[in-house]
């Protein structure tokens, strides 16, 4: 499997006369028409960003008191 870049115009299409322009122009070399601002270039798709320091995890608390077991009910006898 090869790895292929998308690929990025370095022209401007002008939105009035379709001329092909540089992508630094600011107006058509043909017809004088005010070009867009240049897209920006986008990152690689699906590549993840630069990975988290985690910072240092919390304490454990001490254990909670284990809790005394109480008297077995009676059988029948009312919950």
């Amino acid at each position: 499997m090869c790895f292929r870049p998308a690929a990025v115009s370095m022209s401007v299409t002008c939105p009035k006369c379709g001329a092909e322009c540089a992508l630094d122009a600011k107006s058509c070399s043909a017809c004088g028409a005010d070009l867009p601002d240049a897209p920006s270039v986008p990152g690689a798709p699906g590549a993840p960003g630069a990975p988290s320091m985690p910072g240092m995890p919390a304490a454990p608390g001490a254990p909670a008191k284990p809790s005394a077991p109480g008297a077995p009910k009676a059988p029948g006898a009312p919950q």
